[in-house]
């Protein structure tokens, strides 16, 4: 019997601060600007915000390097915005989730300064520091995540230390007990504070192959991806079940963890009541595009039937285990409009059917900001006007193999993560209403278009469908069916629809849509009752068939 928590039924909002509403105009958005905007989230029906980072932080990576876990960054405002923040939230009935980033810090946080002093230093031992080998060079052949060697070298104390990801967030040692009960406390410091949750960062990398051995390669490359020495490494689970021990399971709260790298047959290890986590986020459907190299400008091409499979195969282990977390972007992801629909068929109907089909499996339905009103990706006509690091590497590293300028910046069009943290598309004003000054990146040119304010005005937008799909999840006589109903598959080869089945207590629903542009004739093995919402105004049903129009989605009462 699966134990009700105060969280199934919600939505969770990822807000990106930095560029979510800036409410003094410095050009960057900040937690005052969310304070400003929760009346919105109230009334689109969100019950929990995803904060992404706002601890001190130099910023290298957009706060996912951390200088001080005890205090908020002056860009973002203080201690004293954040608690009104929680407190805000509450009255609205929403919780505020925090990102929690414990696998590495900045190299400006001062266990890291202190470590690097000497070897002597007490917290040497918080990070993890490697000599040369005898010619001097890195203690092996890792690849950091952001490209190049995952080793830095130190001249003060002739040793290399390991970064995961750049090189100005080193890896913290969670071999050092010190290390994880320094961490354990500030969790709970936050807890303490009321926070609803956390959410993860890359927690899947906080164990290494303590050997430190070379990585065998492939392809004669003579750096090797991370991953097979840091990625779910064997005792991972030691730290894990340590970390819900001393902090998550004395609070009532949800938990979502960024964890890539697990088997599925270890997921109910990791998710559900029992789990390390309430809940995780798996990437197999949004990288079905990415190449095994990881190289931006060598797209995979992914089917439809590649794309269900991914999805299905976890919605049959979270029938057991609980819930899934469900989503199409999130800040390190492009756009879904761009990256599922062929450009010129991105519109209402195609960003309604994209919502329709994930909102409604089992599992937390995450939005990220600006789905809900149909944002696209950005495209910058320079790579200077870029500022994710990822995306830089990725166009250097293009440009190194030879493609052109423009052939790179292609790539980063359609790859970079600035297509989801460009600002938050508000109304048709300048900067689109999100600052008076010019912000800290450029604002999409659609923005005179595609905004709140459009979206608020028209009855027919895909703001008023997400709320429709919330108001559908948690007000109507379908509500158990859709958070508790177990998962049943339906026409899963077909290769045109995506279409699934929800059971609970002998109540169902059909999930039906047209994938692609053209008109389509689906056979119906069920009798269907009453339409419970559609992006068009009338389907078509007849002698058990129903007529399903370019990127038409359905959802059924089953009789």
């Amino acid at each position: 019997m699966l134990k009700k928590r105060w969280w199934d039924k919600s939505v969770i909002y990822q807000v990106y601060p930095k560029s979510f509403y800036d409410s003094n105009n410095d050009g960057i958005g900040d937690i005052k600007g969310i304070v400003d905007k929760l009346d919105y989230l109230k009334d689109l029906g969100i019950g929990i915000i995803w904060l992404s980072p706002v601890y001190k932080s130099p910023m290298d990576d957009n706060g996912y390097d951390i200088m001080d876990y005890y205090d908020i960054d002056k860009q973002f405002g203080s201690m004293e915005d954040m608690g009104n923040l929680i407190k805000e939230g509450n009255k609205r009935n929403i919780k505020i989730m925090m990102d929690l980033v414990i696998n590495h810090t900045s190299d400006e946080h001062n266990w890291f300064i202190e470590s690097r002093s000497s070897k002597s230093n007490p917290k040497r031992d918080f990070y993890i520091w490697k000599d040369p080998k005898p010619d001097g060079s890195a203690p092996n052949n890792w690849k950091s995540i952001f490209g190049g060697f995952a080793w830095e070298y130190d001249d003060n104390t002739k040793q290399y230390y390991l970064h995961v990801f750049s090189k100005k967030q080193p890896d913290l040692n969670w071999e050092n007990e010190e290390v994880r009960m320094k961490l354990y406390d500030m969790v709970n410091y936050w807890l303490d504070k009321g926070l609803g949750g956390f959410r993860v960062d890359a927690i899947t990398y906080i164990k290494k192959d303590n050997t430190f051995k070379n990585l065998e390669s492939t392809n004669n490359e003579e750096l090797v991806n991370i991953n097979g020495g840091s990625l779910n490494q064997k005792g991972i689970e030691d730290f894990l079940s340590e970390l819900k021990k001393n902090t998550f399971s004395k609070y009532d709260i949800v938990t979502v963890a960024e964890a890539p790298g697990i088997p599925r047959e270890k997921l109910k290890d990791y998710s559900g009541a029992n789990g390390f986590f309430d809940l995780l986020f798996e990437f197999e459907h949004s990288d079905l595009d990415v190449a095994e190299d990881g190289k931006w400008y060598t797209p995979k091409k992914w089917t439809l039937q590649e794309f269900k499979d991914a999805l299905f195969k976890s919605q049959e282990v979270y029938n057991d285990l609980g819930f899934g977390a469900l989503f199409l972007e999130n800040h390190d992801q492009p756009r879904s409009l761009n990256k599922f629909i062929k450009e010129s068929d991105i519109g209402q109907a195609s960003a309604k059917m994209l919502a329709t089909i994930y909102f409604l499996l089992k599992g937390i339905p995450f939005i990220y900001q600006g789905e809900e009103i149909g944002m696209t990706n950005v495209k910058y006509e320079s790579i200077e006007d870029y500022n994710d690091i990822s995306s830089i590497d990725q166009y250097n590293s293009a440009i190194n193999d030879g493609l052109s300028k423009e052939e790179a910046l292609e790539a980063v069009h359609r790859r970079s993560r600035d297509n989801g943290r460009s600002p938050m598309q508000w109304d048709d004003s300048k900067n689109s209403g999100f600052t008076e000054v010019e912000p800290w990146l450029k604002v999409n040119n659609n923005y005179e278009e595609i905004n709140v304010k459009n979206n608020l005005e028209s009855e027919d937008s895909i703001l008023n469908y997400y709320k429709n799909l919330i108001d559908l999840r948690r007000n109507s006589d379908y509500s158990d069916v859709i958070v508790y109903g177990k998962y049943i598959e339906f026409m899963e080869d077909d290769k045109n629809i995506f279409a699934y089945i929800r059971e609970y207590e002998n109540k169902k629903l059909l999930v039906l849509a047209n994938f692609y542009g053209e008109n389509i004739k689906v056979k119906l093995n069920c009798n269907v009752d009453k339409v419970l919402i559609s992006n068009y105004d009338l389907t078509s049903i007849s002698n058990d068939e129903v007529y399903l129009r370019p990127y038409e989605a359905v959802v059924f009462g089953v009789l």
